[in-house]
């Protein structure tokens, strides 16, 4: 039964080529190589500016400045169909952006079926990757999962925070999350065996800030699903909750934009802002083609 609902679960897209030179090649634990991209936003004489970096310029760019937020992304997509929203993301918010493809996604189509011990492999090689090559801090990363993404975001939340080893990310957001797959079906009331992505019994585990984004209408993921998820966290990583009246689940139509960036916005000064690193804030080999917004993108 499990092999039926990955296969029912995961629906990658046919893959979307981007240009090699703007990826970032990352190898998990299960010895997969996934790609992925960054986008760096800085604010150069008065003008916000986010643009995809090579490998060699992100090396050069102090990565460990500002917020950044690892980007798992929804089913049925890719890199290739993500990067305008991503890029949409990092100016308007005013972070960096590091994004990835699962398992048998984009570029990793041929490494191997999708599966969610695959995605989360994946994630915890990303996170590693920010961690120990880019030396982000924890506290300036902030989670961003959005539908299927929330798995393997819950699942990395989640380890962190129970890890006495480890710091907890600065926040996270679960953009139109589930509370495990099989309940989007039919709420059995617990979870039963062959079920994926159990967010329900990780959220308590959770120590970071959460912000739980959902649409009224969305017709994949029941709106119930975001207020359970909300009520299971600690009373400590409650966020206020963004519950968009009227809005789908794979979108954020033009109309609810504003008020989307709006709370963004908001909670990342009132829970993550306040607590970065900035001991590496410093902007000297910031990549001197950041100043070209005309610059050739992805």
């Amino acid at each position: 039964m499990g092999d039926t609902v990955s296969s029912l679960l995961f629906q990658p897209p046919p893959p979307t080529k981007l240009k090699e030179e703007k990826i970032i090649w990352v190898t998990t634990k299960n010895g997969i190589r996934i790609p992925a991209f960054y986008i760096c936003y800085r604010c150069i004489g008065g003008h916000d500016i986010s643009r995809s970096l090579t490998l060699p310029e992100l090396e050069k760019s102090n990565p460990a400045v500002g917020v950044t937020l690892l980007y798992s992304h929804a089913n049925a997509e890719d890199l290739g169909s993500i990067y305008p929203w991503c890029k949409y993301l990092s100016k308007m918010l005013r972070v960096n952006i590091f994004a990835y493809d699962y398992t048998g996604y984009g570029m990793a189509y041929e490494q191997g079926p999708p599966a969610e011990e695959h995605c989360n492999a994946d994630i915890e090689a990303v996170y590693s990757f920010l961690r120990n090559d880019l030396h982000v801090a924890a506290s300036n990363i902030v989670l961003y999962g959005r539908s299927l993404g929330s798995g393997p975001s819950c699942h990395l939340a989640a380890g962190l925070s129970q890890d006495q080893e480890e710091e907890p990310v600065g926040g996270v957001i679960l953009h139109a999350p589930f509370m495990s797959v099989f309940r989007i079906v039919l709420d059995t009331g617990c979870t039963i065996a062959g079920d994926k992505f159990p967010n329900i019994d990780l959220a308590p585990l959770i120590a970071s800030p959460v912000l739980i984004v959902h649409g009224t209408a969305d017709q994949i993921v029941p709106f119930y699903h975001a207020e359970k998820l909300h009520a299971a966290l600690q009373p400590k990583s409650k966020a206020k909750p963004l519950y968009i009246e009227g809005m789908s689940h794979n979108n954020v139509h033009s109309k609810v934009r504003p008020l989307f960036i709006e709370r963004l916005q908001d909670y990342l000064e009132e829970h993550v802002q306040p607590y970065i690193d900035d001991s590496r804030n410093a902007y000297s080999s910031i990549p001197v083609k950041m100043a070209l917004p005309e610059q050739t993108q992805i």
